[in-house]
């Protein structure tokens, strides 16, 4: 007899190692309906990914991603065309939440919306699963439980990265982040938290840095595992500073290279890109 899995079973997670991603289908699905849940969506019967939640403008169709694998633009556009027609009405906006994005997502995602054009009726909202997630994934073993916790998950906008043209100057290739953009501060509410989300915006208008953690680099990406070859850490009490936002490299080699950057600001979200370089 085929044994039934528990409706919210969550158990043995650790703190963000992602052990979920090698369970089966089943617990993955289990995992992907909690999500939703928290969000305040209802999942589809007939959808393992997907929900609908209730706005004070009508209803959004919310898409959860798989742990083991990156959200990707064109899987994004697809579910936009989708979401349009999708249960008759369709839905004019599209929330995605991702345990991560692919490199370049930002500009492949507005890429495609521009080649769409009037064809693409369903705005995108890309918002990441928080990086405490599991805390309160171990919490969540019934359905009072995603009740009661709902209102503390807060899935923030994905940030925006924005890369500079590299500088290339014989076998030395010059680096920089040109924007990073945070659309969400996770501050809390009442008075002190709008005075600290005021100064804090202050000081991002004059200097987006001051929201990164640090930076990494990866000057030979292989376009399957991230190597950080080069760091530069905000870090902590009195040895915080503002990180550079530049970052020389000489290549022993000539030729094409990959180039990764990985950014973590200071809530935890990060961002990803790539380019590439000819020495």
């Amino acid at each position: 007899m085929e044994q039934k899995s528990k409706p919210f079973l969550i158990e043995n997670i650790g703190n963000y190692q992602r052990e979920m991603i090698y369970l089966g289908g089943v617990r993955i699905y289990q995992m992907q309906k909690i999500i939703l849940k928290l969000y305040g969506a209802e999942p589809m019967a007939n959808r393992r990914d997907l929900g609908v939640r209730k706005t004070e403008d009508g209803l959004e169709l919310v898409y959860c991603g798989y742990p083991d694998r990156a959200v990707v633009a064109h899987k994004v556009e697809d579910l936009a065309m989708e979401a349009a027609t999708l249960d008759g009405a369709g839905y004019k906006r599209l929330v995605i939440l991702a345990w991560d994005y692919e490199y370049n997502y930002d500009e492949l995602l507005q890429a495609r919306i521009k080649s769409a054009g009037k064809d693409l009726k369903t705005e995108a909202v890309s918002r990441q699963i928080p990086p405490d997630i599991y805390e309160y994934l171990k919490q969540a073993k019934s359905e009072e439980d995603i009740e009661r916790l709902s209102d503390k998950v807060k899935f923030l906008e994905k940030p925006y990265l924005k890369l500079k043209k590299p500088e290339i100057k014989d076998a030395s290739v010059t680096i920089g982040i040109k924007k990073y953009v945070l659309y969400d501060f996770p501050l809390g509410s009442g008075k002190k938290a709008d005075a600290d989300r005021e100064a804090l915006l202050h000081l991002v208008k004059d200097n987006f840095a001051v929201l990164i953690d640090y930076w990494a680099v990866d000057w030979d990406y292989d376009g399957l595992t991230f190597k950080s070859m080069w760091q530069d850490l905000r870090g902590l009490s009195r040895k915080t500073k503002v990180v550079t936002i530049k970052k020389e490299h000489a290549y022993e080699k000539s030729g094409k290279h990959t180039i990764a950057v990985r950014v973590v600001d200071i809530f935890g979200n990060d961002a990803t890109a790539t380019m590439e370089v000819k020495v």
